[in-house]
């Protein structure tokens, strides 16, 4: 046994035990360790989005996160209560772009930072649950992910879920864990979890509907573990679910008498058992094309029973490990149970609140095995991330880079003032009008006047012609731009191949394409131009 050696000139941390380093030195030096890995972790997204992501083009989700966040606070609230989202994400972006201004990569960096601050957020929350070496793997596992480093460079509200949802779940990790760590006298201290705990899921409510899960999941667990959480917790939870139903009530009785939310619901299909492993696939591996997603999925059952194996060896499943899988597994299997049972609300990038509890799982189950093997497994999932996000970088398609970029600068340089520009689905105007300079009349089929209240018109076939005919009035050439098929794309394809001459074709990006048209040889009036514009075409400002 080691003896302690007694020096009254040091402090009792510095004495140790022989052949021992001091164990406050050696505190220190891991904690100093830390600093350097998590700092190390956070550059990688960095260096990513910088070389590769943050330059691309604007896509179609981002142009209306730019639109909706371009209004006044106050009326924030009314363009968002007319989408399938809540306004957190979009007042927030709206400031941001008033201190430090609205080009694509400048607002991107604020989805950025997110990430980046969700990166140290993991390794607290993995650490207070489990372990430091838990942690910080789950951590690193947030920074090479193909999937966060994707939405961590786009628009919206993904990288705000994220981050959102592992501040919640500290909060909660850490009243689940005080009557162990803190005792009964410190309620100080206890209150402000229940604070930090509160707002952070006020918050939560406010960024995104899914997060709903998030609290569900935490309210599964406390019913099964309820006897380890501070006394009175369950009057506290009850009292937070309260504040959050009264929080939220007002916004949903404003969408509901809005009534235009329907107007705006994407198009999804019924999920099947593919898209359900394809989801926890895509939060490790990203977006790969169908021969390597295929290989990624069939490895699985493989997975799985491993998993089961390893779940038998082990005896000591914490409650904190048991939480984790409870909070990966259950908002990926609830919204595919409720997509096909009820309607289809099933997309990977919903449920990606799920995504840092597996990385925390996944840390805990490969900690299990002895070191050497444990090891391995980890620096093998970690090399087949980083490939994958090369993959994903590399892959043009995969993925689909919406080009909408080269769409505009296309239009620059061929439209003349004498040419009009034609776009379909209607709402595709937003990433090619951010984009566009050029001197040609902008309008969208169907006609849509976007600063009018009410739903995009729907498509009528019968009035193709009309508006064809409106369109083309005064002009020599239209630039038909087709995106984002909404049914009838075909149509109005068709309509021009048969009535007018087809001059030229390119493709920019999967499913968008560019058709040139000659549709008159007369050159354009001032009196047509007034006209078209009079009949709802919206020119671009």
């Amino acid at each position: 046994m080691d003896t302690i050696i007694k020096n009254p000139a040091l402090p009792l941390a510095e004495q140790k035990p022989s052949g021992q380093m001091p164990v406050a030195r050696t505190f220190a030096r891991q904690k100093f360790l830390t600093k350097i890995l998590l700092a190390s972790f956070m550059l990688l997204p960095v260096l990513i989005s910088y070389f590769f992501l943050s330059q691309q083009s604007l896509r179609l989700d981002e142009a209306q996160s730019l639109w909706q966040s371009s209004h006044s606070p106050i009326r924030i609230f009314y363009v968002v209560a007319q989408d399938v989202h809540v306004p957190l994400y979009n007042l927030l972006l709206h400031f941001w772009q008033f201190l430090f201004g609205n080009s694509v990569p400048q607002t991107r960096f604020f989805s950025l930072a997110l990430l980046l601050a969700a990166i140290p957020m993991v390794y607290l929350l993995g650490k207070t649950a489990l372990n430091r070496n838990i942690g910080l793997f789950a951590a690193l596992l947030v920074a090479v992910s193909p999937f966060l480093n994707w939405y961590g460079n786009e628009i919206r509200m993904y990288s705000l879920m994220t981050f959102i949802t592992v501040l919640n779940q500290y909060f909660y990790i850490k009243i689940f864990k005080f009557r162990k760590t803190r005792g009964f006298d410190d309620q100080y201290r206890l209150q402000k979890l229940w604070w930090g705990y509160g707002l952070s899921a006020l918050a939560g409510i406010y960024s995104h509907y899914f997060f709903a899960f998030v609290l569900l999941s935490e309210a599964i667990f406390y019913f099964f573990y309820r006897q380890q959480f501070p006394d009175k917790s369950l009057k506290k939870f009850a009292a937070v679910a309260l504040i959050l139903l009264a929080a939220i009530a007002p916004w949903i009785y404003y969408v509901y008498r809005l009534g235009m939310i329907g107007d705006s619901t994407p198009l999804l299909y019924r999920p099947t058992t593919i898209n359900l492993f394809n989801t926890l696939t895509q939060f490790l591996f990203g977006f790969q094309d169908d021969h390597l997603n295929t290989i990624i999925v069939s490895l699985w059952p493989v997975s799985i029973l491993f998993l089961f194996l390893a779940l038998r060896k082990n005896s000591k499943i914490t409650p904190e490990t048991t939480f984790f899988f409870l909070s990966a597994i259950f908002p990926v299997i609830t919204a595919f149970i409720i997509s096909i049972a009820i309607r289809p609300l099933f997309l990977t990038r919903y449920l990606i609140l799920a995504a840092p509890s597996l990385f925390i799982f996944l840390g805990w189950f490969l900690d299990i095995y002895p070191k050497k093997i444990s090891l391995s497994f980890k620096a093998l999932l970690v090399a087949a991330m980083l490939t994958t996000l090369a993959a994903q970088i590399a892959n043009a398609d995969t993925p689909v880079k919406e080009d909408y970029k080269s769409v505009a600068q296309y239009l620059d340089a061929q439209a003349a003032p004498q040419d009009a520009i034609a776009i379909s689905a209607p709402f595709t105007i937003y990433p090619i009008e951010y984009y566009y300079k050029g001197p040609a009349i902008m309008s969208t089929l169907p006609f849509w006047d976007r600063y009018r209240t009410g739903p995009i018109p729907a498509f009528a076939e019968s009035q193709l012609p009309q508006q064809v005919d409106q369109l083309k009035n005064g002009h020599q050439k239209i630039f038909l731009v087709l995106s984002y098929d909404q049914g009838y794309e075909s149509k109005i394809k068709n309509y021009f191949d048969i009535h007018f001459e087809k001059l030229s074709e390119k493709k920019f990006s999967p499913d968008l394409n560019i058709y040139v048209y000659r549709v008159g040889y007369n050159n354009i009036s001032l009196d047509n131009s007034k006209a078209v514009q009079n009949f709802g075409i919206m020119a671009r400002n």
